[in-house]
């Protein structure tokens, strides 16, 4: 009987902190991200610009750039960042660190060589309370 009993509890203890931890208030627009627990790899969105021969492609410049506001929002790069870039032919469109939680916004991505507009690519991205995420756009570019 005090077998039994102890179970009882036991259930009863699991089924509240069950419902106690899967309320969500929907008015929190932040979802409580004091609670998530997050992995520790630091996300970025890169655009991939090849040639016809899938080599990789450097640009000279580019530019992330948020449509709702016209503000620039490109990812800091090194110079040596910046080459290895290039050198992969791998940008960054947006990473961890440009969104706040629980946001999404629209950007423009555009890419250059010798002064030319080569690359203009619309994307919508989102955040959780941990990592960003692209929603839409199309991050593989084939220069002809």
């Amino acid at each position: 009987m005090i077998k039994v009993f102890k179970t009882l509890i036991a259930l009863t203890f699991l089924f509240s902190t069950i419902s106690f931890i899967s309320c969500n208030d929907n008015n929190d627009t932040n979802l409580n991200c004091e609670q998530s627990v997050c992995t520790e790899e630091f996300r970025t969105i890169l655009i991939y610009v090849k040639d016809q021969n899938q080599n990789p492609v450097a640009l000279d410049s580019f530019q992330t750039i948020n449509t709702s506001n016209g503000e620039d929002v490109t990812v800091p790069f090194s110079n040596s960042g910046l080459d290895m870039a290039r050198q992969n032919g791998q940008y960054p469109l947006l990473n961890d660190s440009s969104l706040g939680a629980n946001e999404e916004i629209e950007v423009r991505f555009k890419g250059f060589i010798n002064n030319q507009e080569v690359i203009n690519g619309l994307y919508k991205v989102s955040s959780d309370c941990c990592h960003i995420n692209l929603v839409s756009g199309n991050v593989e570019f084939i220069l002809q």
